[in-house]
């Protein structure tokens, strides 16, 4: 079969290390990475072209995992020193082993290319079909647990959701698996929907590349065919690593909420149960972390007509109080919001947030606040407040993993966490978050 590309005009593939380079308007170059298997081919479609590859070995360095380091381009491979000058070609090229590739294509009178001109017309990637995977036994291995712990611990009145957070979409990373561990999970639950608290990528690529990450994490959760609800994250902006290529919060809601409005709440009547969903963070304010006025009075009315016999449960990327937060002394809006929730927090069962990479549980509030690890495999102990729990992460077994089975039970107060792969259970009961 043959797969589209997607290239841009003016992009150059470095020979050095294999990275994206802009302003090169004699060349075309892919934007994205291809995994390509053996037997796979290139295919020059117009002689007017010659085209040029560079391969990039499936090789997950430790300090990407282990320090607090984000790689360039998103990507867990090692370029392999195979483009250069001299190496364009215009005959087939047929791959011998499983690699990711990046291709660029000049013309052969050295003429620029105008911004019309689509890749796809000039080159082909026909790649051989094969049957998907099987699971792989590590992963089949703690779902069977997980499932199990679940039916077991499950109590009536328990409504169960799938929660996890910073996922941080890397290409050769470890999201497919999370994927389909979700999926077969839910074949064996049966989830009310999926929480995701946000950092869906690391926000380091252009605007499409991004877009073309989220589009694929959410897509895979969709595929469950239940409700996904999104909070908004620092990196989901796209600002990091000085990126100028960001997303105004217009396009935050349009990409990731798929709602005009970056906070909201959805109700379950039956149970007297709210999830209300919060924005928390600005690039282009000076106190960056925090919550706004609008978000804060918008809570206020939120909260105020909840009836006083329903339960709520607020997510938020960010943590309400400043002391959970390493990034930043100060938290915009926090004594307005920690007055707000104090005055409701009987209504509140717990704020459950993501952000810091790291596992903590916090009573020190008239609500308890959870904080969740993240789900990309990466376990670093610098940069997280005092006391938080970082994980032990490896690849290719079921500690890589990390996310969270929540049974929500508004009647009796009480949220239980059942953790899948790295870390442990948990559980908010009579106001109160314990560690199981």
């Amino acid at each position: 079969m043959e797969v589209s590309l997607s290239g841009l005009v003016g992009l150059k593939i470095r020979a050095g290390d294999g990275l994206q380079e802009l302003g090169h308007p004699e060349m075309l170059s892919t934007t994205l990475f291809y995994l390509a298997q053996p037997g796979d081919i290139l295919r020059l479609k117009n002689s007017e072209y010659k085209f040029n590859v560079a391969t990039y070995a499936a090789e997950v360095q430790d300090r990407w995992i282990y320090t607090y380091a984000y790689a360039p381009d998103e990507s867990w491979t090692v370029y392999r020193q195979d483009l250069s000058g001299n190496s364009y070609r215009q005959n087939d090229y047929v791959f011998t082993e499983s690699v990711y590739f990046r291709v660029c294509l000049r013309k052969m009178n050295g003429a620029g290319f105008e911004s019309f001109e689509d890749i796809n017309h000039i080159l082909s990637f026909e790649k051989n079909e094969t049957p998907p995977p099987e699971m792989k036994p590590w992963l089949r291995n703690e779902v069977e647990r997980v499932s199990k712990h679940v039916m077991n611990v499950r109590e009536e009145g328990d409504i169960p959701f799938l929660l996890l957070t910073d996922t941080h979409y890397t290409v050769n990373g470890t999201w497919d698996d999370t994927s389909e561990s979700i999926q077969q999970l839910h074949k064996e639950i049966g989830f009310h929907g999926i929480i995701h608290l946000g950092d869906f990528t690391d926000g380091m690529t252009s605007r499409e590349v991004t877009r073309h990450y989220v589009e694929q994490v959410l897509g895979d959760l969709k595929k469950n065919e239940i409700p996904v609800w999104v909070t908004l994250g620092n990196h989901d902006t796209n600002y990091f690593g000085n990126n100028q290529d960001r997303f105004s919060i217009e396009e935050q809601c349009e990409i990731y909420l798929g709602r005009d409005e970056p906070r909201y709440f959805v109700d379950f009547d039956k149970q007297k149960l709210r999830f209300i969903f919060l924005d928390s963070f600005d690039p282009n304010e000076t106190l960056r972390y925090g919550y706004n006025t609008a978000c804060i009075h918008w809570l206020n009315k939120q909260l105020e007509n909840t009836p006083d016999d329903w339960k709520v449960a607020i997510f938020s990327h960010l943590t309400p109080v400043s002391r959970l937060q390493y990034w930043s002394k100060e938290l915009r809006g926090e004594n307005e919001l920690m007055q707000l929730l104090n005055i409701h927090a009987d209504k509140v069962l717990a704020f459950i947030n993501g952000h810091n990479h790291g596992d903590f549980l916090d009573n020190e509030e008239e609500f308890p606040i959870i904080s969740i690890v993240n789900s990309k495999c990466e376990a670093f102990t610098e940069y997280k407040p005092e006391g938080f729990i970082t994980p032990d992460r490896k690849l290719r077994e079921a500690s890589q993993e990390a996310f969270d089975i929540m049974l929500v039970n508004s009647e009796k107060r009480q949220i239980r966490f059942v953790r899948f792969g790295a870390g442990k259970d948990k559980i908010v009961a009579h106001g109160k978050a314990e560690w199981l």
